[in-house]
């Protein structure tokens, strides 16, 4: 094998070790995007639901319908 052969076997090399890296980088990346929009939604639902079991005084606490 000639030097030019052992310099682009090493450039193809590092490239593909590169964009591994990269990809890698960006899996990571989604999955935290992930996580963090599970997060939001969570805590949208919990404040929902607070909300929905002690609604504001003088909404719906008591209904009288004995008239």
């Amino acid at each position: 094998m000639d030097s030019v052969g052992i310099a682009t076997t090493f450039v193809a090399q590092t490239q593909a070790q590169t964009a591994q890296t990269l990809q890698t980088e960006m899996m990571k990346m989604a999955a935290q995007q992930d996580a963090n929009l599970v997060a939001l939604l969570q805590q949208g639902a919990d404040n929902l639901q607070a909300q929905q079991a002690t609604p504001p005084p003088g909404l719906g606490g008591r209904v009288d319908v004995s008239a």
